[in-house]
């Protein structure tokens, strides 16, 4: 059964007049008649009754002319999307991101992309940064938005899309709470509450690098997988902290933030994709992001 076989026969449903037909599809009125003979051989029913008074519908070709004109209305929709599809225009886009990323970076990065392709749906999760790593790798997310470095970029494209200084944070009481600025060096022998490596190896790393560097051995204490979480270490009196300035805005602890005095690297939020993700969608997503965040 084809497409021309049906469109014709809906064409003599409509006029109930073959030669009428003929015309309206440039076609000769036997090659007309031959189409319609081949499609009732095919579906093995009489579709269309010609007499003395004209033309007219079997009940049988009243009902394939019916299913027929929903099924073709089905097929349009459905080439449109995949046009659409195939112009990033229509998809789903699964992202994971740190706590931090999702404040404000993710946000307003789906907001603008939907106000450019609404069609397009989203899912959202937290992901950590090591896991989102692994996902990436295995196609199990498109996007991933984690705190830099990773340890492997192997198969991965990674774009900078945030760079913020880092602070030290500090219970509300703590002897150091009343300086302006800290130099690492004077968190020597601190009790130290570290990002948990397992999840964030390459950033957890990245600060023991800094403190080294500054000649302070920190006294890890306790470990975290999230930011607030060591924020609400730090106010229960645990110990001390160095994380991004980002992560202390959304607060309600009470604590104290103090700028580093030393002249160390950003913190810095990667936007991850994995190499080769051909996914229209995510294109037009990852494009959109370089835009925004030239940095």
């Amino acid at each position: 059964m084809e497409l021309r076989q049906i469109r014709t026969f809906l064409s003599v449903a409509e006029t109930l007049h073959f030669g009428r037909s003929a015309k309206l599809l440039h076609l000769s009125q036997p090659a007309l008649s031959l189409q319609i003979k081949s499609l009732e051989e095919e579906l093995e029913v009489k579709l269309l009754e010609r007499g003395r008074q004209g033309t007219a519908l079997t009940e049988a070709g009243r009902i394939f002319r019916d299913e027929v004109v929903t099924a073709l209305e089905q097929l349009e929709v459905a080439s449109q999307k995949a046009r659409w599809t195939t112009a990033g225009e229509l998809g789903r886009i699964r992202v994971g991101f740190v706590s931090t990323a999702g404040h404000e970076i993710v946000p307003n990065l789906i907001r603008r992309f939907r106000k450019l392709y609404p069609s397009v749906d989203f899912s959202l999760r937290n992901i950590l940064t090591n896991d989102q790593i692994g996902m990436i790798h295995n196609r199990t997310l498109d996007v991933g938005f984690l705190r830099l470095p990773i340890e492997s970029n192997k198969g991965i494209d990674v774009t900078v899309v945030h760079r913020e200084p880092l602070v030290v944070v500090l219970p509300a009481n703590h002897a150091l709470a009343t300086q302006k600025e800290i130099r690492l060096r004077k968190l020597d022998g601190e009790r130290f509450l570290m990002y948990d490596r397992p999840d964030a190896s390459g950033f957890h790393d990245f600060l023991l690098g800094l403190l080294s560097r500054a000649g302070a051995v920190p006294n890890i204490v306790q470990t975290a997988s999230e930011m607030p979480t060591l924020i609400s270490l730090v106010d229960s009196g645990m110990g001390v902290a160095l994380m991004p300035e980002s992560a202390t805005r959304q607060r309600f602890a009470k604590i104290t933030v103090c700028p580093v005095a030393d002249r160390i690297p950003p913190s810095e939020i990667g936007m991850i994709v994995a190499k080769g993700n051909g996914l229209p969608a995510v294109q037009r997503f990852c494009e959109l992001a370089q835009s925004i965040f030239r940095i």
